[in-house]
């Protein structure tokens, strides 16, 4: 920063937060109105859906406009929010839904709920995305994109690592899409974990674990286009086995967080078009895979709306969990300590028991048989913060992700933070249908990975020195 900018950055910086503070209050006392206008019953439940959509769909907005145009995680998880809690609300708005409400996921008997709780229910989502949104835009300050000089010495090894990997990973997926198919496709991999892991030698199972690091590193550090399209391509090839076995979550939520990435090293702006095609197209693909779970016919119509209400249906977790909490509230605290264990441990309908996780016991309660057979809700963190805490936990969960979104894009200023952000980001945007302490786990294992590729780096030292010296102003060792 200039010694020009600097006093302007402190003059701007009070209108800042007084624009901030206007934002938040605005949209907490419309809630306020809003709420109390339909305990009154002057709001029926529909203006309460279409106004629960309006809002989640201006916090969006706001998002792009006051964090960077993307520059921000907070932008990624509101739209996810939306998505998958939201998308049948957004349906409905636009005339492709006629029960966003209506709880029908996995019961052979679709209910409603209460008009109280069905109430309740918009007014945590909405409540929820406040409260994600004020901790990222109260604190938010604009950075450019960190200098990647101290870490580019990584980049041979990265790649060396990378292509000596890949194989292991693409045999790996292969052989658990082969088994898989073999014993009842994409449901199987939700029956017998431990069985599917199996399938295949330790060695090939530890080995790839390194791969997504490795991805992560040379996206991260790495500068020519060329390279990170050539080495992204060749990850995703490698994973396409496990898209066409019908898991698309894990590969699209990566895909955001290397978009989220990819904004961090740029200065340009980003082209709207394009990006509302690329949305437009994981739509597309996430309807194939979703057919091809279902072994539907692939080649039926493309419907948008329809798909954005199908991948709403996570709302039906959060609906659940409010009018079953006090069956569910017992085990609070068991959901969390299993959580911590999901990246570890094989978490499949053979392992169950009561309160090993949020998103099995409402599959149980929904549907026990078909529960068995590997078919499931996923769960949701706005579900899991109201078992633990009601309203209030929802609140204070969602402060608690917005403070965690922020420091995720502090930390993204230099390119070491950034590459840790880059690791547990995707767990994090997937929150909304996953649990609420996942990326946690994910974050530990993380650790391993990298605690691995540490020791390696020693290794490729010893075999190949480097020498130590300034080139470009940068220590190179």
């Amino acid at each position: 920063m200039t010694a020009a900018a600097q006093p302007l950055a402190e003059i701007t910086a009070p209108f800042r937060t007084s624009s901030a503070a206007l934002e938040v209050l605005g949209y907490l006392s419309v809630l306020a109105v809003a709420t109390l206008c339909f305990v009154a019953g002057w709001l029926t439940l529909d203006g309460a859906m279409v106004l629960c959509t309006l809002l989640l769909l201006s916090l969006i907005v706001l998002a792009w406009m006051r964090l960077g145009q993307g520059r921000h995680p907070c932008f990624l998880f509101l739209c996810t929010l939306m998505f998958f809690q939201g998308g049948g609300l957004l349906a409905y708005c636009l005339g492709a839904e006629v029960d966003p409400l209506r709880v029908q996921l996995m019961t052979p008997n679709a209910f409603y709920l209460p008009r109280d709780d069905a109430g309740l229910v918009l007014l945590l989502l909405a409540l929820s995305a406040i409260c994600i949104y004020a901790p990222c835009r109260w604190n938010y300050r604009p950075f450019g994109p960190p200098s990647d000089a101290a870490v580019r010495p990584y980049l041979p090894y990265l790649y060396i690592v990378f292509f000596s990997t890949l194989p292991l990973q693409l045999f790996k997926n292969y052989r658990y899409f082969e088994y898989a198919r073999e014993h009842g496709g994409y449901t199987f991999i939700f029956v017998d974990h431990t069985a599917l892991a199996a399938s295949v030698p330790l060695v090939v199972r530890v080995i790839p674990l390194i791969t997504f690091p490795t991805l992560i590193g040379i996206f991260v550090f790495e500068r020519r286009t060329k390279f990170l399209a050539l080495v992204t391509a060749l990850y995703f090839t490698s994973a396409s086995f496990i898209l066409l076995l019908g898991s698309r979550a894990a590969m699209f939520s990566l895909i955001l967080g290397l978009w989220y990435v990819a904004r961090i090293k740029s200065r340009r702006k980003p082209r709207i078009l394009r990006l509302m095609v690329v949305l437009l197209v994981l739509l597309m693909i996430g309807d194939a895979v979703s057919k091809l779970r279902e072994d539907e016919e692939v080649n039926t119509a493309f419907l948008p709306l329809k798909v954005l209400a199908v991948q709403g249906a996570s709302l039906n977790v959060t609906e659940v969990a409010v009018k079953y909490r006090n069956i569910l509230q017992p085990f609070g605290a068991s959901y969390l300590l299993r959580e911590l264990q999901n990246a570890f441990v094989p978490n499949d309908a053979g392992n169950y028991y009561r309160g090993r996780a949020l998103a099995f016991d409402i599959s149980v309660l929904l549907n026990p048989a078909l529960f068995a057979i590997g078919y499931g809700t996923g769960s949701s963190y706005v579900a899991e913060a109201y078992v633990l805490g009601g309203t209030l936990g929802v609140v204070a969960v969602s402060l608690l992700v917005g403070l965690l979104l922020h420091f995720a894009n502090w930390f993204s200023r230099s390119a070491a933070g950034l590459f840790v952000v880059a690791m547990v980001l995707p767990e994090v945007l997937i929150m909304p249908r996953n649990g609420l302490l996942d990326w946690f786990s994910v974050l530990l294992r993380t650790g391993v990975s990298v605690l691995l590729l540490a020791l390696g780096w020693q290794v490729y030292r010893f075999v190949i020195p480097t020498t130590t010296g300034r080139k470009g102003g940068a220590l190179v060792s």
